[in-house]
């Protein structure tokens, strides 16, 4: 990098362009040398020898005649002019570019880069340049307001020679050599001045190769710090008692579920406070690893707390839970929620002070400012995704470095979990246990529909119970698709007298959508209509089929969460997805989900084609919104720079060598900016 150099003192720079790059926030050398191109024009010439109608090309020629403007419509004008291209003429338009005609003259060499269009006469220009502004084969073309390319290369050039030998390598020679990268100075000359396609690529790889280090430098370094400085109790579980709950268990433990178990255990014998994301699909066992660890706390006289983001999954929970450590008499376990009595709150909390509760189960209202525990040993967060805050900040202000677990059954690809959990241990459950029965999953096609019908009064008949799922709420001129109350009115008509049909959305207050899954989990509604709001969350065993209609307006990961919703059933579980309308995108999406319940081959697949949004949510994807590199397509540099950042943070080195010292300065930087976000 560089030092300060203020652009004031340049005064080689024009005062106006000055004022116009203080206004972009462009004020030193620096910020001029590293506001790098944000993508460039291959202007390589084509020989019209070989064009042919509709291919684009590059032509260099001479203006022939003058501009002329043609007003077609009130905002489009077309200039038209003719120039000579290898002897002959050829008739050039390009579209609202008519401040062109005072640019361009008579006799100017340019390039034109477009198609030709009916003959290899008639050219549609896309871009041109004036060989005059330049004189390369490949135009940088950078974003910024009010000044024009070819003058910011200008201004960059003399920048460069003044303080190109001022420009400090911020990566270790090391890793450099080790993958071929440039260094800095070249970089930044490469990136400006380049003009092959090949140089520019290794350019580009090194600062998207830096950009990932550092993202990832920050977050291992936070990671490292935190088992550096917080000390934490050692948990060392009563085997004899594990042992005893995994003989209850009605199948053999997973080779998965297994090696999960023995990851926590070490970290919760560990001298520093785990920090574990555990993923698992609907089904996998998450639960069975999460009691294992909250009665490894337990037999070791701590207290655990589990926290789930709805009141009636907490009751679930507490009913799970309650049940599997039955056999163990003296494992007292306590239910929390907003909405538990006064006088049975007062008496959780004091005996989670005095530490006669060992087990809490509950939502947020495990860590309110009331709520003191005599020794939490664990605190586990269940969907940890759908809690509006950290809940771990909550447990930190508290004053307890404690063990966390967090779990969720959304997939997410190996790259967002790299991005957005560097700071975590991650725990994965692939394999499903051996009873577990697979979703039947058909893509319904219009024509369908009454198949569909006649399938959900079978399923009633049995006594089991259906989810039909709808993407909107109320009425939408952009949107086609029946509403969700329009659905329940149809449901209410279509099974009259076979069951009742309920309505669950997200703009029904809590309450009300906690009461209307209580009777459907109490089997007193048959058909539940709702939005996604279901998509994670309560589980249903009697539940057996779900029908998604508009399936097209929703992501391949959502879809396939949803359908987690019946992969509970002890029965043979369905699932129809039913497009209101076919497109191309939406077909092929909809046949992946059809062809396979692997939720993580499909969180791939949702990954290249949708984006990280559509797992965490737009705000929180936003946070890895690289300014170079684009994660889906950068996968393979991104597991590099996660592999040399574990590796460079426990080098002796990178506390003592000056080759370090950028990376040390920039992860101790970020170290300090979380923490106080944290505390």
């Amino acid at each position: 990098m560089l030092e300060k150099y203020s652009l004031a003192n340049e005064e080689y720079i024009l005062t106006r362009y000055q004022n116009i790059l203080k206004k972009q926030g462009i004020t030193t050398v620096e910020d001029i040398l590293f506001n790098f191109p944000t993508k460039y024009d291959d202007y390589n010439v084509s020989s019209i020898e070989t064009a042919v109608v509709d291919e684009n090309i590059v032509l260099e020629g001479t203006v022939i005649t003058k501009l002329t403007v043609n007003h077609l419509k009130t905002k489009l004008s077309a200039v038209v002019f003719q120039m000579e291209v290898e002897g002959r003429k050829i008739r050039c338009t390009i579209f609202n570019r008519s401040y062109l005609k005072n640019k361009i003259n008579y006799g100017s060499v340019i390039r034109v880069q477009g198609k030709f269009f009916q003959n290899m006469y008639n050219f549609t220009v896309n871009n041109l340049i004036i060989l005059d502004e330049f004189n390369r084969d490949i135009i940088p073309n950078y974003n910024v307001k009010e000044i024009t390319d070819s003058k910011y290369i200008e201004i960059v050039e003399k920048v460069y020679r003044r303080y190109k030998n001022k420009i400090v390598e911020t990566l270790p020679k090391e890793y450099l050599e080790k993958h071929g990268l440039l260094s800095m100075q070249e970089t930044v000359k490469i990136l400006h001045f380049g003009d092959k396609k090949e140089d520019i690529e290794k350019a580009i790889k090194r600062v998207k190769y830096e950009e990932l280090l550092k993202y990832q430098m920050s977050m291992k370094y936070l990671h490292y710090k935190r088992q550096l400085n917080e000390s934490c109790f050692e948990i060392k579980p009563k085997m004899e008692m594990l042992e005893a709950f995994w003989k209850t268990l009605p199948y053999e433990l997973t080779v998965d579920q297994k090696k999960v178990i023995n990851d926590i255990f070490k970290d919760l014998n560990a001298k520093y406070a785990m920090n574990r994301l555990l993923q698992g699909e609907v089904g996998s066992g998450k639960t069975v690893v999460a009691v294992s660890a909250i009665l490894a706390a337990v037999s070791d006289g701590y207290q655990a707390a589990l926290m789930c983001p709805t009141e009636i999954l907490s009751q679930q929970h507490f009913e799970t839970v309650k049940n599997m450590l039955s056999i163990f008499p003296n494992i007292n376990i306590a239910l929390l929620t907003g909405s538990t009595k006064a006088s049975e709150k007062r008496v959780i909390i004091e005996g989670l002070k005095n530490g006669t509760i060992n087990v809490a189960i509950g939502t947020h209202a495990l860590f309110q400012k009331d709520v003191e525990y005599h020794a939490l040993g664990i605190a586990i967060a269940d969907e940890e995704h759908r809690f509006g805050v950290r809940q771990r900040v909550l447990i930190r202000n508290k004053g307890m470095d404690v063990n966390y677990l967090k779990m969720s059954a959304t997939p997410i690809p190996r790259t967002l979990a790299i991005s957005a959990y560097g700071d975590t241990d991650i725990s994965i459950i692939k394999t499903m246990p051996a009873n577990r029965k697979q979703v039947i999953t058909k893509y319904v096609e219009e024509g369908g529909k009454k198949a569909v019908i006649e399938h959900m009064k079978k399923e009633l008949a049995n006594g089991h119970q259906i989810y039909v799922v709808t993407p909107l709420i109320d009425e939408s001129e952009v949107l086609d698709t029946a509403n969700a109350t329009e659905i329940y009115e149809n449901m209410c008509r279509y099974f009259d007298g076979i069951t009742k049909v309920g309505l669950i959305h997200g703009r029904l207050k809590a309450e009300e959508k906690e009461e209307i899954m209580s009777r459907f989990l109490a089997n007193e509604i048959g058909i539940l209509v709702a939005t996604s709001v279901i998509e994670v969350g309560v589980n249903v065993i009697n539940a057996t089929t779900i029908v998604v209609l508009g399936a097209e307006r929703f992501g391949v990961a959502t879809l396939h969460q949803l359908r987690g919703r019946v992969m509970r059933s002890d029965a043979v579980p369905y699932c129809f997805f039913i497009a209101d309308k076919k497109t191309e995108n939406s077909d092929n999406r909809l046949k992946m989900v059809e062809s396979t319940t692997d939720g993580f081959t499909l969180a791939e697949y949702d990954l290249i084609h949708r984006g990280p949004g559509e797992f965490f949510g737009e705000k929180q994807s936003g946070s890895m919104n690289f300014k170079y590199c684009d994660i889906r397509k950068d996968s393979d540099l991104l597991e590099i720079a996660n592999q040399d950042s574990e590796e460079i943070i426990l080098k002796e080195e990178f506390n003592t060598s000056d080759e370090y010292s950028y990376l040390r300065i920039h992860s101790e930087e970020n170290y300090k900016k979380k923490i106080s976000q944290i505390d």
